[in-house]
């Protein structure tokens, strides 16, 4: 087993454990049975002066650095980052809400890179210098604590004066880009580097910012602390809020969901002298979780889905062509799936076919197709000059042909093709009735057509968790627009059937059904 990809969740196994070896789920389903619906309710507002607090420690940081975006929209962005700090380990996704700044405020993409980083930094280091001071407090109780933390101080307050040493720290940005993390952005990143410098507040720039974050972390406590009632805690004030702190330190450590899982491991030793069962602690954990990560995380997909249709439209260049042929790559089954369909309905008896990949791309489809046919002549037709480029480069075969041109007049002589392949392209033509009437000219009598088409009918939710998937797989946040804002045009499978009929071919096939994101239509010309 690979030990990179079990450690993200080791955070959650820890959390399963406790569950399962140490606490009873009757006793902690009956201590929730037991608090008042309407307090519950109430609870649910402790996020809200938590998060106002931090967007005006934001909009300073923000105007420092001259990125200007409203107190609302950057209150929204929050919740974006909330959102996709969810869904990844560590938290790390978060740091995609500065694509969504990026847009929003036109500022350079690797300038709200550092802005977030900087906001983060001073945030954590606020929580650092409270569990610093918590674990002096309780050193009495965990006399190991304070060393803990203060060379977790002393290593994260180097790590930030060394980074904003430019020419020490390029190198050191150079290389953070290349991480998976950074995968989706780094070709919008390598070349322009010195912007994620610009306008960096000074020493003095942060000293209010971090005086509001350490304001905010203790004013979280201290609703903890209140909320702690409803759980029959029976916790002196100042241990409570240094436990906490010192629990939300731990807590940091990269290997769960938003501390899920190491926060509970941390209380239940913490707390073991003042509280007296572990359903107590466990219970007041995970409600604190849900009010403050869980519910902003759900707040945050709806915000997501807004703010992700307002971003302009996809606009395909060099970068984005090469960065969707990356993406693609990764995934050679559905070519595979595509050509086998083709050699399917080409007879055998023909050796040198004449297909047409109309839509070719970077050409991954038509180098499955040389593997079955490899004396077939392909032509390969696209609208984009870069993806044409990019197919000659990864085809290197003396019968295959590329052609500028698009499907309202394709670029090939009448009756000359055995078959046309397509992928997609539908969803992109302005007058489809007409379009089927160029591919029907082009192919000889008999010849066959074979098109995957979007399904219109795919469910909207299971296309959110396809984007959050690709989002996942650093499929790029280009390359993400592009086949979410496909699905927008997209045909259902019967009115494709009318669309065959009308422009003279006989279905002779279909793969997948009414629900898949896709299907395939195998059509002959009468």
């Amino acid at each position: 087993m690979n030990i990179k990809k079990l450690l993200p969740l080791l955070g959650i196994i820890l959390l399963v454990l406790i569950l399962v070896f140490f606490v009873d789920f009757n006793k902690i389903f009956a201590i929730f049975l037991k608090i008042n619906p309407l307090y519950t309710f109430v609870c649910f507002f402790a996020l809200v002066p938590l998060v106002i607090l931090a967007n005006i420690e934001w909009q300073i940081l923000l105007r420092k650095q001259k990125i200007h975006v409203s107190f609302w929209y950057s209150i929204k962005n929050f919740f974006i980052g909330y959102f996709y700090g969810f869904i990844t380990p560590g938290a790390v996704g978060a740091y995609t809400r500065s694509l969504y700044l990026q847009e929003k405020s036109k500022a350079p993409l690797p300038k709200c890179i550092s802005n977030i980083i900087i906001f983060n930094t001073i945030d954590y280091l606020a929580l650092l210098l409270l569990g610093a001071i918590g674990a002096v407090f309780l050193s009495s109780y965990f006399p190991y604590l304070f060393y803990t933390i203060i060379i977790v101080i002393i290593f994260v307050i180097s790590l930030f004066l060394f980074f904003f040493k430019k020419e020490r720290s390029k190198i050191l940005f150079t290389k953070i880009i290349k991480f998976r993390i950074f995968e989706m952005l780094k070709y919008r990143l390598e070349d322009s580097i010195d912007s994620f410098y610009e306008d960096l507040p000074r020493f003095r720039d942060v000293i209010l910012p971090f005086g509001i974050s350490f304001f905010g972390w203790v004013l979280k406590y201290v609703e903890l602390f209140f909320i702690s009632a409803l759980f029959s805690f029976n916790v002196p004030f100042w241990n409570f809020i240094m436990i906490i702190a010192v629990s939300d330190v731990i807590a940091s450590i990269p290997i769960s969901i938003y501390g899920l899982g190491t926060r509970e491991a941390s209380l239940l030793p913490l707390f073991s002298m003042f509280v007296p069962t572990n359903e107590q602690i466990i219970g007041l954990s995970l409600f604190w979780f849900v009010i403050i990560w869980l519910t902003p995380s759900i707040i945050g997909v709806f915000v997501t889905i807004h703010e992700t249709k307002n971003i302009k439209s996809f606009k395909l260049d060099k970068q984005s062509a090469e960065h969707f042929q990356k993406y693609m790559k990764k995934y050679p089954k559905l070519y595979e799936q595509l050509a086998d369909t083709v050699k399917n309905n080409i007879s055998r008896k023909n050796k040198t076919p004449y297909i047409v990949d109309l839509g070719v791309g970077p050409g991954l489809l038509s180098l499955e197709l040389f593997k079955r046919f490899p004396n077939a002549t392909i032509i390969g037709v696209d609208p984009s000059i870069d993806m044409l480029i990019l197919a000659k480069e990864n085809i290197k075969n003396e019968k295959f042909e590329t052609r500028l041109g698009g499907i309202k007049k394709i670029p090939i002589t009448n009756s000359i093709s055995n078959l046309v392949v397509c992928r997609f392209s539908l969803t992109y033509w302005e007058k489809p009735r007409k379009e089927f009437a160029e591919i029907n000219r082009i192919l000889k009598p008999k010849g066959k057509v074979v098109m995957e088409f979007l399904n219109r009918d795919f469910p909207k939710w299971k296309l959110f968790l396809m984007k959050i998937h690709m989002h996942l797989k650093f499929a790029g946040f280009d390359v993400v627009k592009y086949h979410v804002d496909a699905y927008k045009t997209a045909y259902s499978l019967d009115s494709v059937k009318i669309l065959f009929k009308d422009a003279g071919f006989k279905i002779l096939n279909i793969e997948g059904n009414r629900k898949d994101w896709k299907f395939v239509i195998v059509a002959g010309k009468l």
